[in-house]
């Protein structure tokens, strides 16, 4: 499946995909996996998320909490390029037309600003990297290098963590967390900077379900932020049949 890329996110302007992916092989009892086993079943997961554009296969509805703000976003991708994605409220009453024309403009930004070679969580997981930390009953977690194009001069200073279910050979969850604090910037410095993706399965495939980041840090060396957004991902149907 291919990918596209679904939402900004805070200070590094760093586009993600939103996918999903389709039904996975039925795997072996988790017992009888190997190291290579679950490396291999990590390499298929990841070409099966990026096997599917969420925003063109799937209209989906979005919750979007940040700074005290709820924003309730529905997505279809039987509109046109930029229509996509609807903005439906605002903390729960009827956006006016600044707040529309605001939304309008950063979805314009937004899709005009996809990098058509950092797209996909394969993009995101240099797999040379992986590294077996520990495996359970029913999952396996993993080490990685991420490949993040906001990030390229801080590879050493950040790392990401991703969790595969041995079940169902999806992965669960994806995370990028910084080791050291970052300098992404003049003057900015970033001491806490998070990126979780949680997956779940739905309509028998594997769906993003919640996508949450931190970023918290100084500007200008006095000035504090600590930027946090949430999204959830639910209503989701097939427009592709």
């Amino acid at each position: 499946m291919r990918c596209a890329s679904a939402t900004s996110l805070p200070l590094f302007a760093l586009i993600l995909c939103l996918l999903l992916c389709q039904p996975g092989v039925l795997a072996e009892p988790a017992a009888a996996l190997s190291a290579a086993d679950v490396s291999a079943a990590v390499d298929t997961a990841l070409k099966t998320l990026d096997a599917t554009i969420l925003d063109d296969d799937w209209s989906f509805t979005m919750e979007v909490v940040e700074e005290d703000e709820l924003r309730v976003i529905h997505s279809d991708p039987r509109r046109g390029k930029y229509e996509k994605r609807q903005l439906l409220s605002v903390n729960g009453a009827v956006p006016d037309k600044a707040q529309q024309a605001v939304f309008y403009e950063a979805e314009v930004e937004r899709i005009d600003g996809i990098d058509p070679d950092a797209q996909g969580y394969s993009a995101m997981v240099d797999r040379e990297t992986l590294q077996l930390l520990e495996t359970g009953d029913d999952y396996a977690r993993f080490s990685f290098v991420p490949k993040v194009k906001a990030l390229e001069d801080s590879r050493d200073k950040v790392s990401g963590f991703l969790l595969l279910n041995l079940t169902s050979r999806q992965i669960d969850q994806i995370e990028i967390l910084n080791i050291e604090p970052l300098s992404p910037a003049f003057s900015v410095t970033v001491d806490t900077y998070r990126l979780t993706m949680q997956f779940e399965q739905e309509q028998g495939e594997n769906l993003l379900s919640k996508l949450e980041s931190q970023a918290a840090g100084t500007v200008g060396f006095v000035k504090s932020f600590d930027s946090q957004v949430a999204i959830s991902f639910s209503d989701f149907q097939r427009a592709v049949p």
